[in-house]
């Protein structure tokens, strides 16, 4: 059945008025108002674009080569729907067992247009304002099975099906069993196995069985001491291209030897930690170099569990020389997936329950812990207000907020040994604080006092129901805080040479108190 489709396009072509064939001269005006349309053909369909609205131009005196131009979005568009009349798609050959017996399916014959060359097709044809019809390059796609190739399939599963590949991960005692029909899905009926099924296979296996290295955490005994209370864990990777080469092979002699099983050992890279237990005294590590400190009286049971569990995350860890330490990569991610509670935060400018609530806390004792200790910081954020429990025993704008991704706190190991994060936690007395170790190098840190100015009242008190208190019960979770401006500043130095110099700015929103109202009936 004949196919005309007519296609009203605006595709903005400019051309100048020249054309080169035998010899070059001018596009007579007469003839170049009479190029009205293109034609597309394939077999006996045709489609006409109508160039009505082309509005061709030329320039009289413009010479060779001739400008011109279109919508390319439009002319993509055009050709795909053509090709939505055109294509048909193939179907892959399958092997499938039902009822027990194998059962091959010869697949299906397809086509498509390929969109690449007629799409260059077109374009050659409005740079030469051609009038001939433009032919469709439709690709036939055949992966249909003769009935011999069916046959030849089946008598390859039939050989398979009862066969099995067997994967040994001998060091931790781990095996995994490829049969039956997973088996099959590595034939390629055309031939040989289906490498991209082999692959993709082993990537999945690799992505469960990889293990990164872990190096050993330590703890201060004090007297220039430390010992492992963590101890060093190697790690592994499996070699993919090796595994997915010994699958290919042990394929090849199932397929054509009797044997019933092949046993592969999975091939791994031992990686060995950076830090190893035995390390324990010969890391530089070697005095108390910076304290931090702070209080958490008041906080809700959830956001006390948050803030003990990202602590323990960062006690033992060690930072070698020359390393960048960042907070949210130690502390890796806070969700409830990973054990977080929900608990009161801060987003978007309300209070709200989200996942690791309290975690901004620890990341603010450990700026303190890092000042102290003068090693460069990288990244640090404050608060978008002032809490009142951060700033006991302490002035304001000492504090540091992190949120996954971003924003984050760092800090660099600028001394010639490792450092070495340890964690204090105190639940009776509400008390957490960072203690960093490495070695003294001579270094001396000034911190001024907070300046503060352009102090602004809190709003209103704000309560929110929350669903897991008992009705008139009344909790406080934040108290209000003046909105400021504060700045201190912060000097490294040692001896004569100026390590470190900077002023740290925090710009705080005034805030109202918080206070959880209960909702929850008996």
């Amino acid at each position: 059945m004949k196919k005309v489709g007519i296609l009203l396009l605006a595709l903005g072509v400019v051309a100048a008025g020249w054309w080169k064939n035998s010899e070059t001269k001018r596009l007579p005006e007469k003839e170049l108002t009479t190029i009205r349309e293109l034609n597309l053909v394939w077999g006996t369909s045709r489609w006409k674009w109508e160039a009505a609205d082309l509005e061709w131009q030329y320039d009289k005196v413009t010479s060779l080569p001739a400008q011109y131009s279109w919508n390319e979005n439009k002319l993509v568009e055009a050709i795909a729907s053509i090709s939505a009349q055109i294509n048909i798609p193939a179907a892959e050959p399958e092997i499938k067992i039902e009822n027990g017996q194998i059962v091959v399916s010869e697949g299906k014959n397809g086509q498509e247009v390929d969109e690449r060359r007629l799409i260059e097709k077109v374009r050659i044809a409005l740079a030469q304002l051609q009038k001939e019809d433009v032919e469709i390059p439709v690709v036939r796609i055949e992966p249909k099975l003769t009935e011999a190739q069916v046959e030849q399939v089946r008598t390859r599963a039939e050989t398979l099906i009862n066969k099995k590949i067997v994967v040994v991960f001998g060091g931790e005692g781990q095996k995994w069993e490829i049969g039956g029909e997973q088996l099959l899905t590595w034939i390629n009926p055309m031939g040989e196995w289906k490498s991209g099924n082999v692959e993709e296979w082993a990537e999945e296996l690799g992505k469960n069985v990889d293990r990164p290295a872990q190096n050993a955490a330590f703890a201060w005994l004090g007297e220039g001491k430390v010992e492992a209370f963590a101890p060093a864990k190697l790690g592994w990777k499996v070699n993919n291209g090796l595994l997915v080469s010994w699958l290919v092979s042990s394929l090849d002699k199932l397929e054509t030897t009797e044997d019933k099983v092949e046993k592969i050992e999975l091939p791994v890279a031992q990686i060995d930690p950076e830090v190893k237990t035995e390390d324990a005294n010969n890391l530089g590590i070697a005095e108390l170099i910076g304290k931090g400190e702070s209080w958490f009286t008041g906080s809700i049971t959830n956001r006390i569990f948050n803030l003990k569990k990202a602590a323990d995350e960062l006690n033992g860890v060690l930072v070698a020389p020359g390393e960048t330490f960042s907070f949210n990569q130690k502390v890796g991610e806070v969700s409830s997936a990973t054990g977080y509670k929900q608990a009161y935060i801060i987003k978007e400018g309300k209070t709200i329950l989200g996942d690791g609530g309290g975690v901004c806390q620890v990341s603010s004792v450990l700026f303190r812990a890092v000042l102290a200790a003068g090693l460069p910081i990288e990244a640090r954020t404050a608060h978008a207000y002032r809490v009142s429990y951060y700033e006991i025993k302490y002035q304001p704008g000492f504090d540091a907020t992190v949120f996954q991704p971003s924003p984050d706190f760092k800090f660099k190991n600028d001394t010639p040994g490792y450092v070495l994060i340890q964690t204090v936690y105190d639940e009776k007395t509400k008390y957490l604080s960072f203690e960093i170790y490495g070695t003294q190098d001579g270094r001396k840190v000034e911190t001024s006092k907070a300046r503060v100015w352009e102090v602004t009242p809190p709003p209103p008190d704000l309560y929110v129901d929350d669903p897991t208190l008992p009705v008139g019960k009344v909790v406080q979770t934040e108290h209000s805080a003046n909105g400021a401006k504060v700045a201190f500043d912060w000097k490294v130095t040692r001896g004569e040479e100026v390590l470190q110099e900077r002023t740290f700015y925090s710009v705080y929103r005034p805030w109202q108190a918080v206070y959880l109202r209960g909702t929850k009936t008996q």
